[in-house]
């Protein structure tokens, strides 16, 4: 198991001098129970952390804040064999510290042993966690919109899982209301268009004005009437559409399944609305809804109380006019559901247009007894397709919208995967088809790609120039000294730390841009090896005259090329968490030239 990581280190020490300030009076005797805060500082010069214990000790020690941090730093000794080379104050109190560079080096090997294992957190029991997300209508294939929505949901899942929390994946299937049977009317159309053009005597009926046109709908009235032949023909659809429904509905399901799959996206559970309706679990939410006094029944509808449960600014129909329970009932019966399954924080992932419902699932919550905090909400803000910066128009119900599939058949799943994790999911993204599409530095998936590419590419070519790498050890590492090698060296240390903070924060997001950041220091570290510091990790054409072997230093390229391979395994852990790959080889860009990988 890996030691305390860089953050857990400075807070033990801090601990450490601040309970032997207490013990010694210095402090209030509570001063040791006091939680201690760590942060990576913004700017490399302050050091490698900060934390304003002092400024939190200060009152209840009765001191000036710089006086209780002196202190601190006194007890903690910074220097010689202290994995804390330095410690000062800034501002009115802060303390800024910084790590020794033998403890990175040590790091190192850490990285090296845990492969594929660093920056996994420790296995937790609890909370145990329901995602659910994507959950579309099945009403047809999945357009560019739902992309984003099953890519921040599987990243989201992946980035739990690595952290160690217990996670349920789930699909809600919508297959009850009025979508669907919208979708079994329009699916009906074009059946009978089957119908006519194998025979003329077929009457023509009229599409309905609010159904779905897209190309698929065809596809699936020709495929009905292949199935079933003339058995639905007829004037007016037929009084029993449930059959046409549930083809339709499978059909849609086979298509998102289909896409999901290429998408490299899977759930554990696929949950039917429609079997929550056909279990009775709707109507006995109503049922125990209005025995606790929160339902209320006028305007011929049954409406549930939120204004009194949640401050609303209105009361919500669950049953409407006609009889029909609405999709709030139903959603409320799926959580209860959910609860009663026993996971302990209900984490959805919903459109941004479901804002206001997420006010009403938590009055259902707080009626029921529970703690509203236990639902979790991601919304997910719209995406704008655009090719060469031009808007591609979308629009489901026309049949005009852009599929995920045709997406990633023209992108590919890693950059499209890579391009919807770019930005908060609550913020808008632009989604530019010919950038993704470059094989070019300025593309964000390719530059992080190709930083692994070139790890695996130095790796390869130090085989091929015999370099010997003897076993690592700390001391071997010490020959790490560039200022831009102990940063990167810093950042991979710290990845354990930055999942931790990304899954707490659900925050799948900010795996590309620390991967961003990582790819762009190790481009900026292997221009400046050369062109600042006149070196390079391996021996080029040009270095390779007379006796080049004898003169080389390969202990120095032997502990290079340990951490070339560190960033490689530390990038492709963080693809991972992405659900994108890390090629070991990739086209040249052309920024890049056959020298820069020798």
């Amino acid at each position: 198991m890996p030691t305390s990581s860089a953050r857990e280190t400075v807070r033990e020490a801090l601990s450490a001098a601040v309970q032997a300030l207490a013990r010694e009076g210095v402090l209030a005797a509570s001063a040791g129970e006091v939680s201690i805060s760590v942060e990576r500082t913004k700017r490399p010069e302050h050091g490698d952390f900060a934390s304003n214990v002092a400024l939190t000790l200060a009152k209840p020690a009765g001191k000036p804040p710089r006086a209780v941090a002196e202190a601190i730093i006194a007890r903690l000794a910074p220097g010689g064999a202290s994995s804390i080379a330095e410690a000062s104050i800034a501002g009115p109190g802060f303390i800024n510290l910084r790590l020794a560079p033998a403890f990175w080096h040590a790091k190192l090997g850490e990285v090296l042993r845990a492969g594929a294992d660093w920056g996994r957190g420790p296995a937790k029991t609890s909370p145990k966690i329901l995602l659910e997300y994507l959950s579309a209508n099945p009403t047809g294939p999945m357009h560019v919109a739902h992309g984003r929505h099953a890519a921040v949901g599987d990243a989201l899942a992946r980035l739990l899982r690595f952290a160690g929390y217990p996670v349920t994946t789930e699909f809600y299937v919508n297959d009850a209301g009025n979508q669907v049977q919208v979708l079994a009317l329009s699916t009906w159309a074009r059946y009978m268009d089957a119908a006519r053009a194998a025979d003329p005597s077929v009457p023509e009926v009229p599409f309905p004005d609010n159904g779905y046109k897209g190309g698929y709908i065809r596809d699936f009235g020709r495929e009905l009437f292949a199935r079933d032949g003339a058995r639905w023909v007829g004037p007016t659809p037929p009084a029993d559409i449930e059959p046409i429904k549930n083809f339709a509905i499978d059909a849609s399901l086979a298509i998102i399944r289909a896409t999901l799959e290429r998408f490299d996206v899977s759930f554990d559970v696929w949950q039917s609305e429609r079997a929550l309706h056909e279990a009775g679990e709707v109507a006995a939410t109503l049922r125990d809804l209005d025995a606790k006094g929160f339902i209320d029944r006028h305007d011929d509808a049954v409406w549930l109380k939120t204004t009194a449960l949640w401050g609303d600014d209105k009361d919500r129909v669950v049953v409407k006019s006609g009889g029909l329970p609405t999709y709030l009932l139903a959603d409320i019966a799926y959580h209860r559901k959910k609860l009663a399954r026993g996971f302990e924080e209900l984490c959805d992932i919903w459109g941004a247009d479901h804002h206001g419902h997420i006010a009403r699932m938590q009055a259902a919550l707080k009626a029921f007894g529970q703690d509203p905090a236990v639902l979790r909400v991601i919304l997910i803000q719209i995406v704008s397709l655009l090719r060469d910066g031009q808007p591609v128009a979308m629009g489901k119900r026309e049949g005009e919208f852009v599929t995920l599939d045709e997406v990633v058949g023209e992108v590919g799943r890693d950059a499209t995967r890579f391009f919807y994790l770019m930005r908060r999911h609550d913020a808008p993204l632009d989604f530019d088809l010919e950038v993704a599409k470059r094989q070019s530095l300025d593309n964000p998936v390719y530059y992080v790609q190709y930083g692994h590419a070139r790890c695996a590419a130095i790796l390869r070519r130090a085989v091929e120039l015999g370099a010997q790498r003897p076993a690592f050890s700390p001391e071997l590492a010490t020959e790490l000294t560039l200022p831009e090698e102990l940063a990167i060296l810093r950042r991979l240390a710290e990845f354990p730390d930055f999942v931790a903070d990304a899954a707490d924060a659900r925050e799948p997001h900010r795996v590309t841009t620390w991967l961003s950041e990582l790819a762009s220091e190790f481009q900026s570290y292997y221009t400046r090896l050369q062109k600042t510091h006149g070196d390079t990790i391996l021996p080029q054409e040009r270095q390779r005259v007379g006796d080049w072997r004898a003169a080389w230093n390969w202990r120095k390229t032997a502990a290079r090329l340990w951490w070339v391979e560190a960033i490689g395994q530390v990038m492709r852990n963080g693809l991972a968490l992405l659900g994108v790959s890390a090629p070991e080889s990739m086209p040249r860009s052309e920024t890049t030239t056959k020298e820069d990988e020798s």
